[in-house]
């Protein structure tokens, strides 16, 4: 989706619980897109697949989608940090199962959440920096079993009480809190809106 307006920049923000100057003013998250949110989303039940191993047949589970999370119950640090991390993995977990072709079946998708970074943005505003290993680990097609080793992925959002938007976050790997600050993109200038809050 196009945005309507090119925001501040991530640089201009406020370290979260420092009191250097007063963040300066932002539109609503959601505002700041035409259309609704775009993310990966459908709904897929695991199922019991047979493989063929070796010439023996096995039985596997299929992985399964998960709920994005529901609005999150305030707006504070630790409630915005623990709704990305939620929503993350559902938006991982969709990205590996939803439309797939061909014969591939995805057995397993791991997620695990190493760090997260908070940052003022206004009232019940926020970024939020998240690095994470994520993805399919394991899965089925023509060649069989395959195994998946999972490097880290870095994402930032926006988020405030009307919605967030999302943006992969590539370089520098594994910055400070003073690198994301001044070289994270901006999620809602350069993202995609991934979430409404009606």
């Amino acid at each position: 989706m196009r945005r309507r307006t090119a925001l501040v920049t991530v640089g201009s923000l406020a370290l979260a619980g420092c009191s250097r100057t007063a963040p300066p003013e932002f539109d609503p998250v959601a505002e700041a897109f035409d259309g609704g949110p775009t993310r990966p989303e459908c709904e897929v039940d695991s199922e019991t697949i047979e493989v063929d191993v070796g010439g023996e047949t096995r039985e596997f589970e299929t992985a399964a989608t998960i709920p994005y999370p529901a609005p999150p119950d305030g707006f504070g640090d630790r409630v915005v940090r623990e709704y990305v991390v939620a929503f993350e993995e559902a938006y991982v977990t969709h990205d590996a199962v939803c439309d797939r072709s061909g014969s591939t079946r995805i057995l397993a998708v791991t997620f695990s959440a190493e760090r997260t970074e908070t940052f003022d943005r206004g009232e019940n505003a926020w970024l939020v920096f998240c690095r994470y290993a994520g993805g399919a680990s394991s899965g089925v097609d023509d060649g069989g079993l395959w195994e998946a080793d999972l490097g880290y992925t870095q994402v930032v959002y926006a988020i405030d009480e009307t919605g967030a938007a999302r943006l992969v976050f590539d370089e520098p790997r594994d910055p400070s809190r003073g690198e994301i600050v001044d070289e994270a993109p901006d999620p809602i200038a350069d993202g995609e809106l991934v979430a409404v809050f009606e």
